[in-house]
């Protein structure tokens, strides 16, 4: 891990630049093939300073596109593969031409699925990464890990400026700025100063024998993914995310529509790296994978807008904000754990639950879905109306769309929900307004920031580690202590003119958010077997085992998935075992 880490740090000041120019407010930068093995292709957005980068196999074609033209000839021409890809290759055709020509008359957009297109982006928060993951259900990528990371004890809060209104005055956003960037510095000095500790506390309980590299780095791995619960969900991370050039569309329209005003510009700066200008591919000297399939990218409003009509009507023509409970006040400790969602729950129970949920984060669950389940068949046509409305075979519904009758709900806490958020097989939810919702209000935020925080296994778990536990605990009361200061602060001189967006980078790790997973028996088999393996952080480990116990009971049929080893954090053997 350190080489790797210093590797970076020498590549960093080495590599330069292979051409650059300025494009408005955004900078573009290649490096060549015999420098990066694939020509790169960097794209930075001057004003929030996100990198976006993607490669191209071939700068004078455009690969990707060509590939996705010669397997949608297939369904009109009756030759064999060659003989397809040789019409491009006759004399005299303008490739470019050609593909237009077949993707705009083709007649659907199946096409757009069979050009993959990976991009890699950096200087980006967390939430960012946990966004476009649960976005993506065609998708594969990676986001850096703070388990093999040692960096992300320097890592940057993202700027609070891209949060707000520009409108603000320049020396209100300067003073905002100066007291919000505490919190990252307060968060990596927790960081430090719990990983240090940590380190000899687990060395000693564990007995690690340092002079093996294998026990040394199983030691530095356990504890980094204790500490990361002082990071920030806002801090700097970085990601590669490769999907299809329809997945990519759907993705740059709805961030498009985000309520968050950074993730706009991101999807700005994604549209215009996939599919550049003529003038820009010619001064880089290079031609796009396959822009003519990244289409269909203006904002996607549906979602959010019926999101606001859906507000309007619960507010105006139900009892539901008097008949639920809103859970708010000080955020505590609150200890980790799954649970079912009833069978009884349609689908379009839980469909309406989440919707609600993103209006109201802090509604009572049991109570939520008794309101919805038991209301008149009057009531669910109008909410249903208020969903379906706009929604089209080209414009779908959201991700979170995606629900079925087996649904689990991890509650546990930011680090956790970074991890079991990838399994993109299932139908993923989570109550945070980041791609779908409304602009954040005061009352909004406190009812995200007063679900509470946890801890790791290992200080909750292990009597030997009470006393780090205390002060573990002591650390995280006193920085939301901090938190609650600067919102009221913020509140009484702004009230309800700014957005409390900017709140959500300062979540910690360790701060609870739910996750819903809706899945079937092949998943559910292949995510708890996978996730409760000795390799992983233990809170996840313990919460896949015991959503593997209720998948178990949940039905006879599903009995024999049953895992019978229950993970054990005071365990040596565990504890070393990366497997």
């Amino acid at each position: 891990m350190e080489p790797m880490n210093e590797f970076h740090q020498k590549a960093k000041t080495e590599i330069q630049p292979e051409k650059e120019f300025i494009a408005g407010s955004y900078r573009w930068f290649t490096y060549s093939a015999s420098v990066t093995g694939l020509r790169l292709i960097c794209l930075e957005d001057l004003t929030t300073g996100t990198i976006a980068t993607t490669t191209v196999a071939n700068p004078t074609k455009r690969t990707a596109a060509h590939k996705a033209w010669a397997g949608a000839r297939q369904s009109r021409a009756a030759g064999m593969p060659w003989e397809i890809l040789h019409e491009m290759g006759e004399k005299g055709v303008d490739p470019d031409q050609k593909l237009e020509e077949m993707f705009r008359g083709y007649g659907h957009a199946s096409v757009g699925d069979m050009a993959r297109l990976a991009v890699d982006m950096g200087k980006i928060p967390m939430h960012l990464c946990l966004a476009l993951f649960n976005e993506g259900s065609l998708n594969s990528g990676q986001e850096k890990s703070t388990r093999y990371q040692a960096s992300f004890g320097k890592a940057l809060l993202h700027p609070m400026r891209h949060y707000i209104s520009e409108r603000l005055p320049k020396e209100d956003v300067a003073r905002l700025e100066e007291e919000y960037q505490s919190f990252g510095a307060v968060s990596l000095e927790l960081f430090a100063k719990h990983k240090a500790v940590l380190l000899g506390a687990f060395e000693q309980y564990y007995q690690a024998d340092t002079t093996k590299p294998a026990e040394r780095s199983a030691l530095l791995s356990r504890v980094l993914d204790c500490v990361r619960y002082f990071l920030l969900i806002g801090q700097w991370s970085g990601m590669s995310f490769e999907t299809s050039a329809r997945d990519w569309s759907r993705i740059i329209a709805q961030l498009q529509a985000s309520p968050l005003l950074y993730y706009r510009r991101v999807a700005a700066q994604l549209s215009k790296l996939l599919a550049p200008t003529t003038e820009e591919e010619e001064v880089l000297d290079y031609k796009a994978e396959a822009p003519g399939l990244i289409r269909h990218t203006a904002p996607q409003l549906t979602a959010n807008r019926n999101l606001h009509a859906l507000k309007q009507f619960i507010e105006d023509q139900t009892d539901l904000l008097q008949q639920v409970s809103i859970h708010s006040g000080f955020p505590k400790r609150v200890d980790q754990r799954v649970s079912m969602i009833e069978p009884m729950y349609t689908e379009g129970d839980r469909l309406v639950a989440s919707y609600i949920l993103l209006l109201w984060p802090g509604l009572e669950r049991e109570q939520l879905f008794n309101w919805i389940h038991d209301q008149d068949d009057e009531i669910k046509k109008s909410i249903s109306a208020i969903i379906f409305s706009g929604h089209t075979n080209y414009c779908e519904l959201p991700g979170f769309g995606r629900t079925t009758r087996m649904t689990l709900v991890i509650e546990s806490f930011l680090g956790e929900l970074r991890d079991l958020n990838r399994h993109r097989a299932w139908g993923r939810f989570f109550p945070l307004p980041l791609v779908f919702g409304e602009r954040l209000t005061k009352s909004a935020i406190e009812q995200i920031v007063a679900r509470g925080f946890g801890l790791p296994l290992y200080l909750t778990d292990i009597p030997a580690f009470a006393e780090y536990k205390t002060v573990y605990e002591r650390d995280l009361v006193s920085y939301y202590t901090k938190l609650q200061e600067f919102l009221e602060k913020v509140s009484a001189t702004y009230h309800d003119t700014i957005d409390y967006a900017f709140v959500l980078n300062l979540l910690p790790l360790a701060h609870r958010v739910d996750l819903w997973m809706h899945g079937d028996p092949k998943q559910a088999a292949y995510f708890t077997m996978q996730r409760s393996r000795p390799g992983g952080h233990i809170n996840y480990r313990a919460l896949a085992y015991e959503a593997n116990q209720l998948l178990a009971m949940y039905d006879p049929y599903l009995s024999a998935m049953r895992l019978s080893k229950k993970p054990d954090p005071s365990s040596r053997e565990e504890f070393f075992d990366r497997s």
